[in-house]
């Protein structure tokens, strides 16, 4: 049998496998090609619901990666129109600095609003799985667009986003979801996890530059010990891909170095009854999540609106 057809073989074990309708040859290609698997896709049968074995895995590993979860037509459009809103993120991007004064920028919702990017925290493409992972009904916490230009020097130290929201909720049944609007690599400084990490609990964190008020930088005594003990993987994505993290494993991101953007919208959920701890009166509460035409109309709603605007 040559290479081809093995790998065409076990596609068809994969769907099998995973309880999963077929998918399309590129997630079997990138599947036998690279290091992280496509553990799941979507199943239009069942309304985004993922199979068993693929929420498994995120709970086993603590994150997942689905290539190609959104097709590229679709990513190629969001970036057309986030990159010419200069009403919002060209104007007012919030700039940190990492613990070596590096710059990088970002900016942070804490409400849903009408436009674009909370069109896509709504998206049942991403709800839905969250229930799955988190056993039960999600609502809303946050969602935030990160920016990386070109030849910037700014990274993220290792952290797990419960490092913080521990300010805010009593459990760490919550997690995020990073949507790729650019390729990823090592090169412009994709988002690395250490894999199973999330299964180890809460870090204490430190305050290590001005990423926040919050103390959002994992204790370097614990990291160093757990990349020891945990495989370091690199999330390479193209336009499209998506990942899912638990809020305890441990990420961070190198600067972007290249001469090629990388920019990615993260929301992230928590159960709908996770006890608050000092989190606002607008969290925590039922949200209405939308289907993918939903989304679609409110996006060619907000591309009109910036054309009346003027942007």
């Amino acid at each position: 049998m040559n290479t081809m057809a093995r790998r065409e073989g076990g596609c068809r074990e994969l769907r099998d496998y995973y309880g999963l309708r077929p998918v399309v040859s590129k997630l079997c290609t990138w599947y036998f090609s690279n290091s992280l698997s496509a553990r799941a896709s979507m199943s239009s049968s069942s309304g985004y619901q993922l199979g068993q074995t693929a929420v498994d895995h995120f709970h086993e590993d603590g994150f997942l990666m689905i290539p190609d979860y959104f097709p590229l037509d679709e990513m190629e459009r969001f970036s057309e129109i986030v990159r010419r809103d200069r009403e919002i993120l060209l104007n007012y991007p919030y700039t940190s600095l990492d613990a070596d004064g590096r710059p990088t920028k970002l900016f942070v919702w804490s409400k849903l609003r009408d436009d674009i990017y909370s069109a896509y925290a709504r998206h049942q493409a991403l709800v839905t799985p969250w229930a799955q992972f988190l056993g039960g009904p999600v609502t809303y916490f946050h969602h935030k667009m990160m920016m990386k230009e070109p030849k910037t020097p700014g990274a993220w130290e290792w952290h797990q986003d419960y490092g913080y929201y521990y300010e805010h909720y009593l459990r760490a049944d919550m997690g995020g979801v990073m949507i790729a609007i650019d390729e990823a690599s090592r090169e412009n400084g994709c988002l690395e996890v250490l894999r199973g990490s999330h299964q180890f609990g809460r870090v204490n964190h430190t305050r290590l530059g001005d990423q926040s008020e919050y103390e959002t930088a994992a204790d370097p005594r614990r990291v160093k010990v757990l990349m020891e003990r945990c495989e370091r993987v690199y999330c390479e994505m193209s336009p499209g891909t998506v990942l899912f993290f638990h809020s305890n494993m441990l990420h961070h991101s190198a600067p972007n170095l290249s001469d090629l953007p990388r920019w990615a919208l993260i929301t992230n959920y928590t159960r709908i009854d996770n006890p608050p701890f000092s989190a606002p009166s607008s969290w925590g509460q039922e949200f209405e999540s939308w289907s993918s035409e939903q989304v679609r109309q409110a996006t060619e709603a907000y591309a009109s609106y910036q054309i009346q605007r003027g942007r």
